[in-house]
């Protein structure tokens, strides 16, 4: 067997050939009894009949194990060794391919899919079609799944151990985290059925002085306790109450949405605590990924969401830079790791010079953020809009649009062009060309489609005018400068954007040091921290009334489409 394996392919591998996957394991918990029946399976029929997916790793003849755990870890303990089917995947690839092997496992309890639920949903950004159809699950079987992690952890693993019933969880999640743990051990220890259960919280009441919703109407609702104290002297120094829970969820769930509302706002993307588990979220900050990726990597990406929590008791906080790109995040992690290895080895080499000032330190290139696609979208738009007007008049794009028009219409491969090469790229090789080459082609193309013996080319081609009039532009040697002088921070532009995202581009525009140090604003005490914290239409109404020339600038994500 070769020491390399052509990708795309099964073989029979060695296990020493195979190291675990570089983003680990999705699967946390085994079910022992299943793991014993799959190796006794393995063991009679003398090796596995499903291959493990494996990616091809950097070390040459090594393999990352991305599914299969379970049978690959039977082969190594009876020795067998490990078909594969190995395949090149990217990490997000790899990443889902192993969330949809735990997915499919047959001991699959409802507590797993819960978990998946939120999984799926944090890796599809809190959209719940997407996440439907990456589960093959109903939208009403998706909700019912991410509302059970509303159980504490203590509820979910009496359920999953069968301790419990379903409808007593699903009674349970609409209480505090301690009353469900409380109450879950009475559960236990008195057999309390569900409908005992239920007939118990049927007459659970609410404090009405806790209510995150303005209670002015529950002051004449004839559940609140309020006008039952003190008659006959009973209950006086008792606090008001609500005894009907159907009407104080119902008003709870309303303030929610309206304070996600004001959040998404500032924040942009907002999910609720119950939509995102902790396993599927990572708190991003310069000490967790380094201060340049935090800064202009991390701050303005979509995948940093957060999180509005809507656990009883807890409805209304608010927790920040949450990340839940999993494979970006380990990314940032790995390198921000590597580069203080890097810095050792290079203190190491040199021992005996000086240590190396931090601040000094050259910053490390950060990982590309996501743009928020309302962004990017106005890029493209400003972008495509600069090569209609400069790019497309120039000589070498009209002849080489005729070239490659009628090269894929007739089948005709331009000699400085490859047959792989699409509509565009051939559009663009033109612009080397001197114009005697490109009629030459022309005239070629011309004469091979009539020709007697011409085979008919009846080839459907879609030209994506937008990518081809901003690599067009981007080939001209002025293309930033124009890109630059027709950038501007107007209303509808920077609405675009989170609140983080405009207080990220008013720094790298240095806006922020020229309105602090502007004699008006240090008259008044105003400051750039205290303007970007308003709401974001006074935030973008604060930087358009101040006069900033923004003339040299242009957002580096903006300039990345024409420097890719």
């Amino acid at each position: 067997m070769s020491t390399a394996i052509q990708s795309g392919q099964f073989d029979l591998l060695k296990h020493t050939q195979i190291i675990p996957f570089s983003m680990g394991n999705s699967r946390k918990k085994n079910n022992a009894s299943k793991r014993q029946e799959l190796k006794e399976s393995i063991k009679a029929s003398g090796g596995v009949n499903q291959p493990v997916l494996v990616r091809p790793s950097s070390q040459e003849g090594v393999y990352e194990l991305i599914a299969g755990y379970g049978r690959y870890e039977s082969c190594v303990d009876l020795g067998f060794d490990v078909p594969a089917y190995i395949k090149d995947l990217s990490d997000r690839e790899a990443f889902e391919a192993q969330l949809a092997e735990n997915l499919i496992r047959d001991d699959l309890s409802l507590v797993d899919e819960a978990k998946a639920a939120q999984t799926y949903l944090a890796l599809s950004e809190g959209d719940y079609a997407t996440a439907s159809s990456k589960l093959g699950w109903s939208k009403k079987k998706l909700e019912d799944r991410i509302n059970l992690n509303r159980c504490s952890e203590r509820v979910l693993e009496a359920l999953s151990d069968d301790k419990i019933q379903l409808g007593h969880a699903v009674i349970l999640s609409s209480f505090t985290e301690n009353l469900q743990n409380g109450t879950l051990d009475k559960i236990i220890s008195e057999n309390w059925s569900v409908k005992y259960l239920k007939e118990r919280a049927g007459k659970a009441k609410k404090f009405l002085h806790t209510a995150k919703f303005d209670t002015t109407s529950c002051n004449t609702c004839p559940n609140n306790t309020s006008h039952q104290i003190g008659m006959f002297d009973m209950g006086a120094d008792e606090k008001a109450q609500c005894a009907k829970l159907t009407c104080w969820k119902e008003k709870t769930n309303e303030w929610l949405n309206s304070q996600k509302l004001i959040a998404e706002e500032k924040y942009g993307k907002v999910l609720l605590y119950v939509e995102c588990g902790e396993k599927d979220r990572n708190t991003v900050s310069e000490t967790a990924v380094g201060k340049e990726q935090f800064n202009t990597g991390c701050t303005g990406c979509e995948s940093n969401v957060v999180l509005l929590d809507d656990r009883d008791g807890r409805q209304g906080q608010l927790i920040e830079s949450q990340c839940i790109d999993q494979v970006c995040f380990k990314k940032c992690q790995k390198k921000l790791v590597d580069d203080a290895k890097q810095d050792l080895n290079n203190d190491s080499a040199n021992s005996k010079k000086p240590k190396k000032n931090p601040s000094t330190k050259t910053p490390e290139k950060s990982v590309s953020q996501k743009t928020p696609s309302a962004v990017t979208d106005n890029e493209k738009a400003l972008l495509h809009g600069l090569g209609e007007k400069h790019a497309s008049t120039q000589e070498w794009f009209i002849h080489g649009f005729m070239v490659a028009s009628i090269s894929t219409t007739t089948g005709y491969t331009p000699s400085y062009c490859d047959k792989k090469d699409t509509f565009e790229q051939r559009v663009l090789k033109a612009k080397e060309q001197p114009f005697e080459s490109i009629q030459l082609e022309i005239d070629k193309a011309i004469k091979n489609c009539v020709k007697v013996n011409a085979k008919a080319v009846d080839e459907r081609f879609v030209m994506n005018s937008k990518s081809l009039m901003i690599n067009t532009l981007a080939l001209l040697d002025n293309a930033n400068e124009l890109a630059i002088a027709a950038w501007q921070p107007t209303e509808e532009i920077l609405k675009a954007y989170t609140s983080e995202g405009i207080k990220s581009l008013c720094k790298e525009a240095n806006f922020d040091k020229a309105f602090d140090s502007a004699p008006i604003n240090i008259d008044k005490k105003t400051t750039f921290s205290k303007l970007s914290n308003k709401s974001k239409g006074d935030f973008i109404k604060g930087i358009l009334a101040f006069e900033f020339d923004w003339s040299s600038f242009a957002p580096s994500t903006l300039l990345k489409h024409l420097n890719k």
